[in-house]
């Protein structure tokens, strides 16, 4: 990701495949609406998978389009074609001015502050900007915040205080 100056509401979560990244982005998710917040959700992933594409979309696709946006009630899917697909810092730039708090999964190697969880033999430090770590064990001792990532309640008021974000209101 190109990106020199991160959004101010972003913050990445990282680690190897199977950690649990997509599990605590789906629990952080809902934690952070019910303190009134409007949640956007930007993944990468480094495999090329596919995502599902309406059999509509697909003909435009094959027809061509370098882009194509579906709408429906509550609904825009927008899909950008090209060999290198879209640029993820202008996605992200875009997300973060629709939500007031952006979780990335992924993009470990991207000047975004992280949250990472711990692997053994690796030191998530050597990825740089890590802001705290995540372990299902303990961990002895570290200059960095160390959370269980069963600790929803406690990850996400260290996100919103690293991202100086308050909570809302709900009506």
């Amino acid at each position: 990701m190109n990106l020199c100056c991160p959004p101010p509401n972003v913050i990445a979560i990282v680690g190897p495949s199977g950690s649990g990244k997509t599990a605590l982005i789906c629990r952080l998710v809902p934690w952070l609406q019910e303190k009134g917040l409007t949640v956007a959700v930007l993944k990468h992933s480094h495999r090329g998978r596919k995502i599902t594409e309406n059999r509509i979309a697909l003909n435009y696709r094959r027809a061509g389009a370098k882009a194509v946006a579906l709408t429906a009630p509550g609904l825009l899917q927008i899909s950008l074609y090209g060999e290198e697909g879209a640029d993820p810092a202008s996605i992200l730039t875009t997300l973060a001015l629709q939500a007031d708090v952006v979780l990335v999964e992924g993009f470990r190697q991207s000047p975004l502050p992280k949250l990472a969880f711990i692997s053994p033999g690796r030191s998530p430090v050597a990825l740089g900007n890590v802001v705290a770590l995540l372990s299902r064990k303990k961990v002895k001792a570290s200059p960095r915040p160390v959370f269980s990532p069963d600790e929803v309640d406690r990850i996400g008021a260290f996100i919103l205080g690293f991202l100086n974000i308050t909570e809302k209101t709900r009506r």
